[in-house]
């Protein structure tokens, strides 16, 4: 079976993870955020949710797509606050794949996306693309970044939720993007 937003095409497919349920997957596709790596995109919907938010879909797989460079920029400072909560928590001689850092300049080269997904938020119900993948300093929970409707920063953190809302149960911690033990990152005003 198949689904086409906007001009991307996706393939409902079983899932690999719960033999109960099924994916809806694209092809690989080019995505200018990661200098043009190759991912499938996921959507995190059932056949209902697809057809009732295909024009929310839609403007957020755009958005997602025309994340670029000058996103990967904006996001470092919050990487590197991901980055160095875990080193004030836990120590720099737990960086084993990694030399440390001084400044975010290189940060992004230490993640290594895996897999994008679109999802819809519990708490706030909008809509967010989440890339997943992991971090050489904190190999355990990995690194989950995502963007509000596909273009604005929401949450950058371990593996998990899409965004704060959720992770915490309570609207006002969007107000974050990154939020630690030690260090904390706000959302732009």
């Amino acid at each position: 079976m198949k689904l086409a937003i906007g001009n991307i095409v996706f393939t409902k497919v079983k899932s690999e993870y719960d033999e109960e349920w099924y994916d809806w997957l694209s092809s690989e596709l080019s995505i200018p955020f990661l200098n043009n790596s190759k991912l499938q995109i996921r959507l995190d919907f059932n056949d209902q949710e697809l057809d009732e938010f295909k024009s929310e879909l839609e403007k957020t797989l755009n958005n997602t797509l025309a994340l670029d460079k000058g996103d990967r920029e904006y996001l470092k400072e919050h990487l590197f606050a991901y980055y160095r909560d875990f080193v004030l928590d836990v120590g720099e001689e737990c960086l084993e794949d990694m030399p440390a850092q001084e400044n975010e300049d290189d940060i992004f080269e230490f993640v290594h996306i895996s897999s994008l997904s679109i999802s819809r938020s519990s708490i706030t119900e909008e809509f967010f693309c989440q890339f997943i993948g992991g971090c050489d300093w904190e190999i355990e929970h990995g690194i989950s970044i995502s963007f509000k409707d596909g273009k604005n920063l929401a949450k950058v953190g371990g593996y998990g939720h899409i965004n704060n809302s959720d992770a915490y149960a309570d609207k006002s911690m969007d107000k974050y993007i990154y939020y630690g033990n030690i260090v904390k990152t706000y959302a732009a005003e």
